[in-house]
């Protein structure tokens, strides 16, 4: 702050400023000048300097020097002179560090080439120990760093110098704002106030300004004090500014001051406390943020202990009452070098600072950090135009999106040659544009008919809709650093939906997306058993659009042989049904298939899948009628085949009926006769059935080459002695590999003969019988015609192991 109203003490004549001088001696001259740079008068030392070199004008030390208290005060042109002057003419190397000086203020011209060069001279010559040496090394770095910049402006950023008088005099103005239809905003100006120096110095007041009608002072100025940087909360309801005094010829001092609107208007001023006003130290330049939590936050400057260096930007909780919590430094933001000026812009979440404690095109430049879940991100720099090789600060965005903000560029006014002073500018945003283009995905080809609908993210309200009609296009006007959401639908077709942010501007103000709709195309996959031709249930269809890379799967499901998936936005894919104990089948879809398919439509295919191993059948039971085969024998084996025992049973259906259920009545025998029914039907001829279809099949795997064990085990009912029951299911097994042995006219026989098939055996007896099955022999309709003593006289092929020779 110092440096920015320090700037702006130029107001008397040098003819004033002679009344300071005793003798007019160069001595006496040179001496005022000294006094004049240690008070950081730095505009009387320049005057006073002059003076020698009119009379003594080959004062190579008083050129330099000169030259030194013209870069301070900000004269960047004046120094450029005397300093080139001075190194042209200091042939014995007198004053080896002017290279650098001079380096320096180009920089600060913007002539960065002519800095880089000059930088590069000093350090080819200057003592590795030299402090200056490193500082030329990083502004080399830095200089190339602002070469970038300002060659790759953003060229959507309009500048504009508001007009003179108001706000702009020719002394400075800064720190405006705009507060409803009035402008506000901080300036020097040459009024009585009381100042005792000679010559008398100007004050800053706060001015305002309605509607572009002529400047008036604002009530609540301190008539004695400098008045300055208004910080208004989002509600109107309170108001921070500066009170600051002179502490020396040019420096000033501040101190922050609290005020609430009343309906007589801004209630009497008060002064913040002393954590926050710390004695002996400067806090200025206010900004106020209302926090989540319904309290004020408080973003100030200010060089007291505990920053990290130089002025820091600071940030204090305090309610609608004034009462304040503890300041805490901000140091993710903060550097060793100077931050000023915060303004943080509620909706973007960010902070807009200025600083010279990073790369900068100049002085001060602004800058600007996103606070994200509680954290600051890094900062980034603003682009040129609204950052210059000058010193920018002062950014404040408004309502209406312009920024109004404080630089001393070279349009600025000025008062002593090309110094001073600092002027408010405004930067407004060109307009920007959007085109969105959609295609149909994923060939590209333009889809026609489509509804764009574009929302500002993260607000769920769309701002604007459109219709393509027959056209794939539609056109957006968008704004700066905004984030957006732009959906487009057609009906059957999967909306497409892309986020974008307008934070980098293309040199052509125009953004393009492209999106791509996905037709609603079905698949229909049946799934059935490559032999009998009949539906195969749970089975899992695997849908590839890149090969090994899944795109997605679905089971049929234990019930059903159908898996429906979605496939629009395929080129093309293969598609594969898998089942443990088949050979998975495969189809491919060609893209000229989808092409053909349209979009709200449902392809289908037929999938067939063969048994891996013959264990796909299992478990198949085959069920005997009582004491079958061979009965009331104890013989262990038997002659007959399980189809000649099988086809008997089932002759006797309506016999187990008419026996089991001849007791029973009513709706207790109809149940019964239909249960009974079912088991033979269901049950006895199915397992036959299977048994069939497994033995149909079974030549295939042995005419491969695979040797095959069938494991058959056998159960009886408890009706007998255990031994006889033994007895009793050896037969039944027997019976089963009797089956094997003449099926189709013996075509197993000569792979029984050589080993390749076998059918071994593990009979259980009623060992393995139901606890709930009768034994009692004169109770036949339960221990014979029941159902349950019907399921235990059964033979099953539980596993088949296959090896491949």
């Amino acid at each position: 702050m110092n440096k920015l109203m320090g700037a702006t003490f130029v107001v008397c004549s040098f003819v004033l400023l002679t009344g300071r001088v005793g003798a007019q001696t160069p001595r006496a001259y040179e001496n005022a000048a000294d006094n004049a740079m240690e008070a950081k008068d730095y505009y009387a030392a320049m005057q006073y300097f002059g003076k020698v070199l009119e009379m003594e004008p080959n004062r190579l030390d008083v050129s330099y020097r000169y030259a030194d208290a013209a870069r301070q005060f900000g004269a960047y042109g004046q120094a450029e002179v005397l300093l080139q002057q001075t190194l042209d003419a200091d042939k014995n190397g007198k004053f080896p560090d002017v290279p650098f000086r001079l380096a320096n203020v180009k920089k600060y011209l913007g002539k960065y080439d002519e800095a880089i060069r000059l930088y590069r001279r000093y350090t080819a010559s200057a003592p590795l120990s030299s402090p200056l040496r490193k500082e030329a090394e990083q502004d080399i770095e830095q200089c190339v760093w602002a070469l970038e910049r300002l060659n790759n402006p953003d060229k959507t950023i309009l500048i504009e110098r508001l007009p003179d008088e108001t706000p702009n005099t020719a002394q400075s103005d800064f720190a405006a704002t705009m507060l409803g239809n009035t402008l506000v905003y901080s300036s020097f100006r040459e009024i009585e106030w009381g100042d005792k120096n000679y010559p008398k110095r100007p004050i800053v007041k706060v001015m305002e300004s309605r509607e572009g009608a002529e400047s008036a002072y604002a009530m609540f100025n301190d008539p004695k004090r400098h008045t300055a940087n208004t910080a208004f909360s989002p509600d109107g309801k309170v108001l921070i500014f500066n009170k600051c005094d002179y502490v020396d010829v040019g420096a000033i001092s501040c101190e922050l001051y609290f005020s609430t609107q009343t309906a007589a208007g801004w209630s009497e001023p008060l002064k913040l406390p002393e954590t926050i006003n710390v004695p002996g130290f400067t806090s200025t330049q206010p900004h106020i943020r209302a926090n989540e939590n319904g309290y004020y936050e408080l973003y100030f400057v200010s060089n007291s202990p505990g920053g990290k260096g130089g002025l820091d930007i600071w940030k204090v909780i305090f309610s609608a009452m004034g009462n304040c919590g503890k300041p805490e430094n901000l140091s993710a933001i903060n550097t060793t070098h100077d931050e000023a000026t915060p303004f943080f812009a509620e909706k973007e979440k960010t902070l807009f600072f200025s600083t010279t404690g990073r790369q900068t095109v100049g002085g001060f430049d602004i800058y600007k950090s996103v606070l994200k879940n509680n954290v600051w991100e890094e900062a980034e720099h603003l682009d040129v135009p609204l950052n210059s090789s000058y010193d920018d600060l002062y950014f404040s965005l408004q309502n209406d999106g312009t920024v109004l903000f404080t630089s001393n560029r070279e349009e600025s006014a000025t008062v002593a040659g090309d110094a001073c002073c600092f002027d408010i500018y405004k930067a407004t945003y060109l307009p920007i544009e959007l085109k969105t283009l959609a295609f149909a995905n994923p060939d590209e080809d333009p889809l026609a008919g489509v509804v764009f609908t574009l929302t500002e993210a993260p607000d769920a309200t769309p701002s604007a809709t459109k219709f393509s009609g027959e056209k794939n296009e539609a056109d957006f006007a968008v704004r700066r650093r905004e984030s957006y959401m732009v959906i487009a639908q057609k009906e059957f077709y999967t909306p497409d939906t892309v986020y974008f942010t307008t934070n980098a501007i293309p040199t052509d103000r125009k953004f393009l997306e492209k999106l791509y709709l996905t037709p609603e195309i079905g698949l229909a996959v049946k799934t059935f058993h490559e032999w009998t031709k009949e539906p195969l249930f749970d089975v899992l269809v695997r849908i590839y659009e890149t090969p090994g890379v899944k795109s997605n799967q679905k089971s049929t499901g234990a019930h059903s042989n159908e898996s429906n998936l979605p496939v629009g936005g395929m080129r093309m894919f293969t598609v594969i049904a898998e089942k443990e104990g088949y050979l998975p089948d495969t189809a491919i879809v060609t893209a000229e298939e989808l092409k053909a398919i349209k979009a709200g439509s449902t392809m289908y295919k037929n999938l067939f899948l063969s048994p891996s191993s013959m264990s796909a059948y299992l478990p198949i039971s085959l069920f005997f009628d009582n004491d079958q085969p061979d009965p009331r024998t104890r013989y262990t084996t038997t002659s007959q085949t399980y189809e000649q025992t099988v086809e008997r049973y089932m002759t006797r259906r309506e016999a187990f009926i008419e026996k089991y259920t001849a007791t029973l009545q009513g709706v207790e025998k109809e149940q019964a006769v239909e249960q009974l029914g079912k088991f033979f039907d269901e049950e006895v001829q199915t397992g036959y059935v299977k048994l069939e279809v497994f033995a149909s099949n079974l030549d295939l795997f042995l005419k491969g080459g695979s040797t095959i064990e069938i494991m058959v085990k056998a159960f009886a009912s408890p009706l007998a002695s255990s031994d006889y029951n033994l007895a009793l299911t050896q037969r039944r097994i027997a019976s089963v590999r009797n089956y094997f042995r003449k099926f189709d006219d013996g075509i197993f026989e000569q792979y029984v003969r050589n080993g390749q098939l076998k059918v071994s055996t593990l009979p259980l007896g009623e060992s393995a019988a139901a606890p709930n099955v009768s034994d009692d022999a004169r109770d036949k309709r339960r221990s014979v015609y029941s159902i349950e003593a019907s399921r235990e006289r059964r033979a099953e092929i539980i596993e088949v192991r296959m090896f491949k020779n």
